[in-house]
């Protein structure tokens, strides 16, 4: 994934569109979309600036992203799940984002489900998990 920049920039601008879904950017929606954007290479002041504009930002689009390949699909939803609870709130508008991306690249709505029935039940998912998307640039 190192090598490919759109799906860098679909993994950067869909977990951007997730924190956006409630209308509320909370400091640690913010934190964990940058240390996210930092691992797939994107300029730290980039990313604030698109955090900073991105409510008002009419031309961000809206289509969920859809990968190369299907881990990255994968991998993206975990951390998507991850970030969509840092704030320990997952509303209806991310849980749908969540969904309509899983769908788009192929995953059915039961993996998701496992997915974030796996991440609400480990005790330690709330502790500073490793990114999905570090495994994989570790795999390259």
């Amino acid at each position: 994934m190192t090598n490919n920049y759109l799906d860098r920039s679909n993994y950067a601008k869909g977990l951007l569109l997730l924190i956006g879904k409630d209308k509320k950017i909370t400091n640690a929606e913010r934190k964990s979309l940058h240390n996210m954007a930092k691992t797939l290479d994107f300029n730290e002041r980039f990313i604030e600036n698109a955090i900073d504009e991105l409510l008002e930002n009419k031309y961000l689009g809206n289509e969920p992203p859809v990968f190369s390949q299907k881990h990255y699909a994968e991998a993206f939803l975990q951390d998507a799940i991850q970030l969509a609870l840092v704030d320990s709130d997952l509303s209806t508008e991310e849980f749908d984002w969540l969904h309509s991306i899983a769908a788009a690249n192929g995953l059915s709505d039961e993996w998701l489900k496992n997915k974030l029935a796996d991440y609400l039940t480990n005790k330690d998912a709330h502790k500073a998990p490793a990114l999905q998307i570090e495994k994989i640039f570790d795999a390259v």
